[in-house]
């Protein structure tokens, strides 16, 4: 195929995820913390120039998520970008660069035509244009992932890589190769520090120079990416009080329940097992066609048995980077816990797997005749493609009717009024209560960024003294009690029944839904506190919290149609 027609399906792969990230662009904001942690954190670079944990009392230094999203973010912001839909564009970019990359890296493997069938196939993968429009780091992880391959397969791997062209190595000494290997080492790098997860590409990296014996790139290249990893490491060892690290967190039966504690050998054992039959059974199969079932089941093991067949026979003949990050990769998200496991952490896997799978498939039909490659990998194209396209129609459609709602009755009105509800009174704590307020809630990262008023979640425990003591240690003296799940109605509700007398009541939000709406609680002064308030009947009454609950001047704005993310309205 010559230059022009290559460059073309390039082109036409581009335009191709192009319009299916904007066509199933959603204008919503994600309900997820770490979408409003994310803003937080960008937020927190450009209001105090540091890395901070701004919706915690605490205000702790933030040392879990690495900081390249957040600075990309931050740079949006810097251009006047104060909007959900505006914000998006970080991730929405990067799933355009992640299947540019994918075709660019699959090209010396496949070759043109190849390379565009398996790059359209992940440009229509239900996981790959879901996470297109939410601020979140895995599409930007994907991006950068696949850039360092390809870059580092170029550096390091001269021609095709089809078995039939050069030895390994043969281009390390020319300039151009080393000017490849540190865009390779790089890219390596901002992937690393966008999710710890990059953790095996940083390795499979220092693990092939060790193997191609390029020992001065690997002392270079150790240096480079060790030190700032070293102090990245050393920021999380010095903050005592931070939340807890992936690498801690990593050895809890479940790090959202510490008190079930941790797990030994026979535990990560039973996590293998679990997570290997998740990913293949469900994840990577409802990351490609969006859904579940013996159909998605046979595709995700399909897929799985190919991908594992064409990296056998790949590494047979050379250990590259890709080659030793398909298995450190997959080690980990098979080893960790199981309720971190999901589609969103097999993006990466699925490049791989679909050229993996396509060389197996390449190589299976050469030996039945070479007339049987092209109809073989036609089938197996459209197995993926079309379940992916109907799933992308769903997509689109949904994407419109939420805009729609977005524009009419504001950015959380695609969920309904609980959290609309949760929205309002998050926005009017931010309008009336005094400065230095501190509030337990459900979604305390969602809360801040609506109200710029820190918060810290509620314990998941119905004891009325476990919530007083929650509230006293971090100075809060409210609690909103939602109905964006039915945990707050459990815990604090448990909590109000038990000891009505130990609150007061500020302001109550429509009825979310049905029954007693959102309400935002006053948590009384120690002194205050009285034994009581609940009737013969079993009725509990609150009183009415005093004005010293609310700023002066205190008034009963309506939620606001605004797209604009309130935290950041302080920005210049």
């Amino acid at each position: 195929m010559t230059d022009r027609r290559s460059w073309l399906l390039f082109g036409g792969v581009i335009l191709l995820s192009a319009g299916v990230v904007a066509l199933a662009f959603n204008p919503a904001p994600h309900t997820g913390g770490d979408n409003a942690g994310y803003v937080t954190l960008a937020y927190s670079l450009l209001a105090d120039g540091t890395y901070t944990e701004l919706f915690d009392p605490a205000g702790n230094p933030h040392t879990k998520y690495p900081p390249v999203f957040p600075a990309l973010l931050a740079g949006l912001m810097l251009l006047g970008v104060r909007s959900w839909a505006g914000l998006k564009l970080v991730a929405a970019a990067s799933t355009v660069v992640a299947v540019a990359a994918t075709w660019l890296w699959a090209r010396r493997r496949l070759g043109p035509l190849g390379a565009a069938a398996v790059a359209a196939a992940l440009a229509v993968s239900a996981g790959v244009v879901y996470y297109s429009h939410w601020i979140l780091s895995d599409p930007t992880f994907l991006a950068l992932t696949m850039v360092g391959l390809w870059a580092l397969d170029t550096a390091l791997d001269p021609g095709p890589d089809d078995g039939r062209t050069g030895e390994p190595g043969a281009a390390a000494a020319s300039g151009a190769a080393t000017a490849w290997l540190v865009a390779g080492v790089a890219f390596t790098g901002l992937a690393y520090f966008t999710r710890s997860a990059g953790l095996p590409l940083l390795l499979a990296l220092l693990a092939v120079l060790a193997l191609r014996k390029r020992w001065r790139s690997l002392a270079a290249s150790a240096a480079v990416l060790g030190l700032p990893a070293l102090m990245w490491w050393l920021r999380a060892r010095s903050v005592t009080a931070a939340e807890a690290q992936y690498g801690s967190e990593f050895w809890m039966v479940d790090p959202y329940q510490p008190a079930l504690g941790t797990v030994g050998v026979a535990g990560l054992l039973g996590r293998v097992i679990t997570n290997a039959v998740g990913y293949v059974g469900t994840h990577i199969p409802a990351g490609i066609v969006g859904s579940q079932g013996p159909l998605a089941a046979t595709l995700g093991i399909a897929l799985v048995a190919l991908g594992v067949a064409g990296w056998v026979v790949t590494v047979r003949r050379r250990q590259g980077p890709a080659e030793l990050f398909f298995p450190l990769y997959a080690g980990v998200i098979l080893l960790w816990p199981e309720v971190w496991s999901g589609d969103r952490f097999a993006l990466p896997l699925l490049p791989l797997l679909f050229v993996y799978g396509a060389l197996a498939l390449r190589d299976g039909a050469r030996r039945i005749g070479g007339a049987a490659v092209l109809p073989a990998a036609a089938v197996a194209f459209l197995a993926v493609f079309v379940p992916a396209l109907s799933t992308l129609g769903g997509a689109v459609t949904g994407a419109r009717t939420c805009a729609e709602l977005v524009a009419v009755e504001g950015p959380f009105a695609c969920y309904g009024p609980r959290w609309m509800r949760f929205a309002e009174g998050a926005a009017w704590a931010g309008n009336n209560l005094p400065d230095g307020s501190a509030v337990l809630s459900r979604k305390p990262r969602m809360f801040y960024v609506l109200s710029g008023v820190p918060s810290r979640t509620f314990p998941f425990v119905g004891d009325p003294a476990a919530q007083l003591a929650e509230a006293d240690a971090v100075g809060a003296r409210y609690v909103l009690m939602d109905q964006v799940d039915n945990l707050a109605q459990a815990y604090v509700g448990s909590a109000l029944q038990a000891a009505p007398a130990s609150f007061c009541s500020v302001r109550g939000f429509g009825t979310g839904g049905g029954g007693i709406g959102t309400h935002l609680l006053g948590v009384l002064p120690p002194a205050e506190r009285a034994v009581g308030g609940v009737a013969d009947d079993g009725s509990i009454r609150v009183v009415g919290c005093s004005p010293a609950y609310l700023r002066p001047g205190a008034t009963d704005e309506a939620y606001s149609l605004s797209s604009t993310i309130p935290l950041l309205e302080s920005l210049p």
